[in-house]
């Protein structure tokens, strides 16, 4: 009995260690606290924010070229939002199509574990009725 425990403990330990392994990918692929993610944003903010103290405040660039920049960075930011959703729910759906394959490999295992127990118990009833008529 210990070494069944032993090995309980061996395999949620094994499936722990995946469990964060695989977290850490997906916070790398889709993360909302990425630091890359950060980066860039921060990059677009201050962008836009110079862009427009340069327009607006101290007019060296005219109010409609102004407007016109900082809307297309912010449909640049749109884009690569969409860019990283995209790629985050690719992974995602990976994931799930290895774990479906993943369950499918262990639910024919199971069938096939079943079919050899039922025969093995008919075989064995068949045996028993063998020795009960002798």
């Amino acid at each position: 009995m210990p070494r069944k425990d032993e090995q309980l403990l061996e395999e949620l330990n094994e499936f722990q260690k995946e469990k964060e392994r695989i977290r850490n990918i997906v916070g790398q692929i889709g993360g909302t606290h990425n630091s890359e993610h950060m980066i860039i944003n921060f990059i677009f903010i201050i962008l836009i924010v110079a862009l427009l103290i340069l327009g607006i405040v101290l007019q060296k660039i005219s109010l409609f070229l102004t407007l016109e920049v900082a809307v297309l960075l912010g449909i640049f930011k749109i884009i690569w939002m969409f860019y990283e959703a995209q790629r985050a729910n690719h992974f995602q759906f990976w994931i799930m199509n290895s774990l479906e394959y993943r369950i499918n490999e262990v639910d024919k295992r199971l069938r096939r574990i079943e079919k050899a127990l039922t025969a093995e118990k008919s075989d064995s009833e068949v045996k028993e009725e063998n020795k009960s008529e002798k």
